[in-house]
């Protein structure tokens, strides 16, 4: 398990929300560009981005910035947010990104999942947010009646390779991951799963690679390391240690 700094974007400016809320925003004031090279010196092996503007308008809306992020860094990028169509999976990857995050059109419309997985492959990252085992979609405003693990295994069927699990109740909240969604999800489907919110301190990193689940490949981190609760060098010191 590796960890992955997250680098959200709204209004071209760093940000991070309390669980999905965007009324609760804190703005950091460093430019991406800054902190993706700082992540990279750090020995990050892949940067998460979310353009939160686009995840919430339904088209990608921090282009700008993701290209400046591209820009200053070697190690790859995994992007999400606002992306919709296949049109604009092939462009983010013409840009030059790893991996494409898909979130609400993949979560609602099967056809599309299953189109995506197979058009780019592993290239493609489904990102199931979910609060209390049930997706949510929009940019976290609509909680749905579709299952977590219902949609993981359907991902997987259709040759998908990586899922980001996120508990939406975790998320920005530094008050520890959801060790028992996570773990069942691992158990549920043979996918790697890249666990999300709510990593708060060394410990709950250390807690998440003692669960000892083979396909739990990354944990992504936020507010933790921007609140400077421990540095990216210590995570993936812990991670190492733990593994």
């Amino acid at each position: 398990m590796i960890p992955i700094p997250a680098i959200d974007l709204k209004d071209g400016k760093v940000v991070r929300l309390l669980q999905g809320n965007f009324k609760e925003e804190k703005v950091y004031q460093v430019k991406a560009q800054e902190v993706a090279r700082g992540y990279q010196e750090a020995g990050a092996q892949r940067i998460h981005v979310v353009d939160l503007d686009g995840a919430l308008k339904g088209v990608p809306a921090n282009q700008g910035s993701i290209e400046s992020i591209l820009g200053a860094v070697k190690i790859p990028l995994e992007v999400g947010g606002g992306i919709r169509d296949l049109k604009t999976v092939q462009r983010y990857l013409d840009l030059g990104i790893r991996w494409v995050i898909l979130g609400t059109k993949a979560c609602l419309d099967r056809g599309f999942m299953e189109e995506a997985a197979k058009e780019f492959g592993s290239r493609v990252i489904v990102g199931m947010d979910a609060l209390g085992g049930m997706i949510a979609t929009d940019g976290w405003t609509q909680i749905t009646r579709i299952k977590a693990v219902d949609l993981a295994k359907d991902f997987e069927k259709f040759g998908g390779r990586t899922i980001i699990y996120t508990d939406i109740a975790k998320d920005g909240a530094l008050k520890g991951p959801n060790l028992k969604e996570i773990s069942s999800m691992c158990e549920a489907v043979k996918l790697e799963v890249i666990a999300s919110g709510g990593v708060s301190s060394l410990k709950d990193l250390a807690d998440l690679t003692k669960l000892a689940k083979a396909n739990l490949s990354g944990v992504v981190i936020g507010k933790a390391l921007y609140e400077n609760n421990f540095s990216l060098e210590e995570a993936v010191k812990t991670c190492l240690q733990n593994a």
